[in-house]
């Protein structure tokens, strides 16, 4: 089974088990490490590019252990969601009429990175217990998203939502919209790149409120990274985190190959 196979497994059954991470030992110790800087190493940028970040599952527990760590200091995933938006906007912007050319530029060209290290349940080394304990609890990721629900949802995408096939289609994430791309239904394109500009404003203000001396962020804009990780990878697991999963999950590989 491939890695975004065995993934989907996962979050399957962590959906179904309503528990909707299951962060492993070993995804915590990994992660801890990743956060102190790996974003910045240029192989792994490139991959994470290619990638549209991580997958549904690993993009939230990725900012389940910054929000663990650095409360809402969290300026590795706004450089990385500004990247990734940036690249959205360029494959939707004038004059790319072809639908073709869109969805190259939009579907994920390599693999999850986290999902293809397949990485061990438990640390190959020691970790402190107390790290894991923290990395773990999704307590931090709650209250980080529960105070800005309000503001979010009006990113939500319908489908992550709903997974109904006769809702009316105002917003969709990446995936969805792949997905109806692929099957030439009617899209509202010039929607879907306002709906990113906002993400992108949104994201860039609040990595710029974390340089020395920044403007604050507001909560729209902290709102904004969690709408774009929802856009790059998926809502499930979030939805399902905060009890209001949809009961579908969409097939891993349809949008993306």
């Amino acid at each position: 089974m491939s890695a975004s196979g065995v993934n989907g497994r996962r979050t399957e059954e962590a959906i179904s088990k309503h528990h909707a991470l299951s962060i492993t030992n070993g995804e915590v110790n990994f992660l801890w490490w990743f956060i102190q800087g790996s974003i910045m190493n240029s192989d792994t940028w490139a991959r994470l590019m290619n990638s549209y970040g991580f997958c549904e599952r690993h993009a939230w527990i990725h900012l389940s252990i910054e929000t663990s760590f650095r409360d809402r200091f969290l300026l590795g995933p706004t450089i990385l969601y500004q990247g990734l938006l940036d690249k959205a906007l360029h494959s939707m912007r004038p004059p790319r009429i072809s639908a073709y050319s869109r969805i190259r530029d939009l579907r994920a060209t390599d693999a999850c990175m986290l999902c293809a290290m397949n990485i061990p349940e438990s640390p190959a080394v020691m970790a402190p217990a107390s790290r894991l304990d923290r990395g773990r609890d999704v307590g931090a990721l709650r209250r980080f998203v529960s105070g800005l629900e309000t503001l979010w949802r009006g990113y939500l995408c319908n489908l992550c939502h709903t997974q109904k096939s006769n809702v009316h289609i105002e917003t969709l994430c990446r995936r969805h919209l792949l997905s109806h791309m692929r099957q030439r239904k009617a899209l509202n394109i010039a929607g879907q790149r306002e709906l990113l500009n906002g993400l992108y404003e949104g994201v860039t203000r609040y990595q710029n409120s974390l340089a020395a001396g920044g403007k604050a962020a507001s909560d729209q804009d902290r709102a904004a990274l969690i709408g774009a990780i929802g856009w790059c990878s998926g809502w499930r697991p979030l939805l399902a985190m905060l009890g209001s999963a949809a009961t579908g999950l969409i097939d891993v590989e349809l949008c993306e190959h």
